[in-house]
This record gives structure tokens, sequence and C-alpha cells, in this order.
């Protein structure tokens, strides 16, 4: 029984990398033995082939690049891994708000605007103070 759950995970990591949370959803679901399913969640952690902390750095730089903020990238985190040990520099946030401003931000440079453009994606206001600075010195 073991090998088909075992074959089963190797499929669906072949497609795309899992949290060790999510991948024991999925075999679960598929209707395998809970106890099984946490013997080969243990033995593909002890093989490397899953590494939560490797796959949480990915996905933190992954959103961080599309301009998410500190606080989405948490939430998202938080449903696939279950927590989030994700930390983030004012640098990296301070990026990701100038990113969005960019790229996403069509209106005109009024700081209350920007303001709530940047506090609603949940971005902190010493970033969005500085990233507003920032965003106004390129377009001069």
């Amino acid at each position: 029984m073991k090998n088909s759950i075992k074959s089963y995970a190797f499929k669906l990591l072949s497609k795309r990398d899992y949290f060790s949370n999510e991948l024991k959803k999925k075999l679960l679901a598929k209707g395998f033995d809970e106890n099984d399913v946490e013997d080969v969640i243990a033995y593909l952690i002890k093989e490397g082939y899953i590494n939560d902390s490797q796959l949480e750095e990915r996905v933190k730089e992954r959103y961080l690049q599309k301009g998410k903020s500190p606080l989405y990238i948490k939430k998202k985190l938080f449903i696939k891994r279950g927590e989030s040990n994700a930390e983030f520099s004012f640098e990296e946030e301070l990026e990701a708000a100038l990113y969005a401003l960019r790229f996403k931000y069509r209106k005109g440079k009024d700081f209350k605007e920007i303001v709530k453009f940047l506090s609603y994606r949940g971005f902190s206001y010493s970033v969005i103070e500085e990233a507003f600075r920032r965003y106004i010195q390129e377009e001069e």
C-alpha cells in the first residue's frame, strides 16, 4: 500500500512543489490510510523531496516580485502550509510596494490615493511613506 502512496505522491510532486501539509491533504483526499500517509510524508521529508522552509522562501520571493505585501504573503503561506515563519525586511517590503506602484497604480501622484492604494494591499505606513517619496522622485 505504501508503494502506491509513494507513487501517487511522486506523481503529484513531478508537476509542482507541495508543502508537506498540502501533500498530506491531497493523499488523504485520495482515500489513503492516515498512518501510511504520515510514514510516506516523513520518508519524503527525510529524503529531501519535500522541504517546507525552502519552498516557503521561493513562494515568498515570487510574491514579493509580483508586488504583494507581507500581509498577503503570510496569509497565502498560512493557507498552504498551516503556519508561516516568513520574515520580511523593510527593503523587501519597500521593493514590493514600489513594484505595485510602478505597474499596478494608474491614478495621479496624490499622497492620499497612494496611501489608500498601498494600505488596502497590506503595506505598513512607514513603507508607504518611503515608497511614495521614491515613486515621486522617479516620476520627476
